[in-house]
């Protein structure tokens, strides 16, 4: 693409850009205006309603509170008028009011216990009433109380009811004179509150249910968060009258604004709602102006767009020449020396070729130069930088590893010279001292004889170790196995190792827990790698010290451990105690470093793994375990 039209495609971008968040904000801003508007007028349809709906209530109980003194009712209490006679004067009574507001279900009258004993409706007779939380509380204060919404017990239709005490003279409760209305009047009558064109009312009664609301199927229902959060003043303590505004989703999904308002006479919450699409009609004419005026915008810039490109292309197309030019170091870099020189004196042509040079992309001949440009400078500093940093981690890693293998060296060969030149030294001893004569006893000679036997042992193990370590360094052990019985050869080495740990001034605890079983190993050097694991234990331990002897058999493995209490291996040394001729930088001990480099060789050599933990200065724990032959393999 050229770079006219980037450019003008830029501006426009911008244009719109800058038309889309205007629009964004001005459609914002009219919706907050638009939306402080619809509150506040809901807020005051809201307390007219309040106020309509508390007179209502006041109404029902002013005409409740009239009954209870009707002279009628009193002659009834008082045994001049009978239930019959006093039935009909209520029925009578009901169809006056409900000739005005079919709004009344009945008018009744109870005894002290809560029990209907005079009623417009013959089904309603006898009902009790006394566990009704609006008659209890009635009992109690001694005043008239409204209900919340019920469902009568007579024919299952939801009312309100209204009850109020029937005093005598001595300010004695005798009864109580209630009346009940339709549910449905409290919608019917707040319907006549108009709240724009599509708003409406909802009252929730003091239980949290709906009590009037414009769809009927959801009166008597629980309100709950998922259509109406009644705020924390409200559900807790039904003593505030805060008005909250609160957007939430309605039973079809659509967003709405929710305004809610005690009623104090009843403690129930009048709740005035307005579908959001209704408030966002006039942001939406608004938001139309502001597109249309953005559109013709968008036209002008394209004119603007082409002027002004045709100014800004022409200098970066030699740019980009001279650019091409310094990058010419790219290609002379891969030829030697003399070559690059005599190419820099003949060639001055620029790099991108003569195809890139005549496109009409002028951003990208020159994106393209400026990237030649910097690969150029930046592959020589990577060079240089990553095969410095080479060179000195492959030297640093050589004399690291030279220093330990020259010191680990030194220390074999000293401690080899010095326990060879030891057991030699006895050897000639023992040999002179028979040779001259001068031994007559038989016991000393034979104590000599003995000497230069266990001398010659000592060589032996010496040259042993030595040349196992060698091979093995460049080849796997030379295994000859045999099947040999799990039971005989643990218990073997199991009181091998409890004399050799007692005869080293050791305490021995141990447990050979073997079932029976067939092992197909080179018992000889399964041998020697755990005596390798005890000779450790023993000499990195003090006397008077636990060592410890497992060997248990899980499933279809045997499983041989050491554990002692000597001074542990440090974390640091951790990975190198495998290591040939490898002795810890705090290990005084006489040895060659080989013992645990042959146990993890022959281990290893036998399908298996040598396994330690171990903490400083509190002792090491060693372990491996070989396989239980299964009958298949027996045969």
């Amino acid at each position: 693409m050229s770079l006219k039209r980037r450019i003008t495609l830029t501006i426009c971008s911008i244009i719109i850009f800058i038309l889309i968040i205007m629009s964004y904000i001005i459609y914002n801003k009219s919706a907050t205006i638009i939306n402080h508007d619809a509150e506040n007028l809901m807020k005051a349809q809201l307390d007219r309603a309040q106020e309509n709906i508390d007179l209502l209530i006041k109404i029902t109980q002013l005409e409740t509170e009239k009954l209870a003194l009707d002279l009628k009712v009193k002659s009834f209490l008082e045994g001049k008028v009978d239930a019959e006679t006093l039935n009909k004067y209520l029925t009578i009574l009901m169809n006056e009011k409900n000739n005005i507001n079919n709004i009344y279900m009945d008018l009744f009258i109870l005894n002290e216990e809560g029990r209907i004993v005079s009623s417009t409706m013959a089904e309603a007779m006898n009902l009790d009433l006394s566990t009704r939380e609006y008659f209890q509380e009635s009992q109690t204060l001694k005043k008239t109380v409204t209900s919340d919404i019920l469902i009568a017990k007579s024919d299952g239709t939801m009312i309100i009811i209204t009850v109020s005490p029937i005093m005598n003279s001595s300010n004695q409760v005798l009864s109580y004179a209630g009346i009940a209305i339709y549910a449905e009047y409290l919608s019917d009558f707040i319907k006549n509150f108009q709240l724009g064109k599509t708003g409406y009312y909802v009252i929730i009664d003091s239980n949290n249910l709906i009590l009037s609301h414009p769809k009927e199927k959801i009166i008597a229902t629980e309100a709950t968060d998922m259509n109406y959060y009644i705020p924390n003043e409200f559900r807790l303590n039904r003593q505030y009258s805060t008005v909250s505004s609160i957007a939430k989703k309605n039973y079809d999904g659509l967003k709405e604004l929710q305004i809610y308002k005690l009623i104090e006479s009843n403690q129930w919450i009048l709740i005035a709602v307005l579908p959001e699409s209704e408030m966002q009609e006039k942001s939406l004419s608004l938001l139309i102006y502001v597109i249309t005026i953005g559109i013709i915008a968008t036209i002008l810039a394209i004119f603007v767009g082409t002027y002004i490109s045709n100014k800004i292309s022409v200098p970066i197309v030699a740019i980009t020449k001279y650019i091409n030019n310094a990058a010419q170091g790219n290609i002379l870099i891969s030829k030697s020396i003399s070559d690059s020189i005599n190419s820099f004196k003949e060639s001055k042509k620029p790099m991108v070729p003569e195809n890139d040079e005549k496109s009409k992309d002028e951003i990208s001949n020159l994106t393209r130069s400026l990237k030649n440009l910097r690969e150029y400078l930046a592959s020589i500093v990577y060079q240089f930088k990553h095969e410095s940093e080479q060179i000195i981690k492959t030297s640093q890693d050589m004399s690291r590893t030279i220093e330990e293998s020259s010191a680990r060296t030194a220390t074999f060969i000293s401690v080899l010279s010095h326990d060879l030149k030891t057991s030699i030294t006895l050897i000639k001893g023992y040999a002179k001292g028979i040779m001259s004569g001068a031994i007559k006893d038989d016991e000393v000679k034979k104590k000599f004889i003995e000497g230069i036997y266990h001398s010659a042992e000592d060589i032996e193990k010496i040259t042993c170790d030595i040349l196992d370590s060698a091979y093995e360094a460049q080849n796997a052990p030379k295994l000859y196995t045999e099947k040999i019985s799990s039971s005989e050869f643990a218990s073997k080495i199991f009181e091998t190792a409890k004399q050799y740990i007692l005869d080293s001034q050791r305490k021995f605890e141990g447990i050979n827990a073997y079932g029976e079983g067939t092992l197909q190993i080179d018992s000889i050097k399964i041998s020697r790698a755990w005596n390798n694991l005890l000779n450790n234990a023993v000499k990195f331990s003090a006397e008077g010290s636990v060592i410890k002897v497992y060997i248990l058999q899980e499933d279809k493995k045997l499983i041989f451990k050491v554990i002692d209490e000597g001074i542990g291996i440090a974390e640091k040394e951790m990975d190198k105690i495998f290591n040939m001729f490898y002795k810890g930088h705090d290990n005084d001990k006489m040895g060659f470093g080989l013992g645990l480099f042959i146990a993890k060789s022959f281990i290893e050599a036998h399908d298996s793994k040598l396994h330690f933990t171990s903490e400083w200065q509190k002792g090491s724990e060693f372990w491996f375990d070989l396989d239980i032959l299964d009958e298949e393999d027996m045969d």
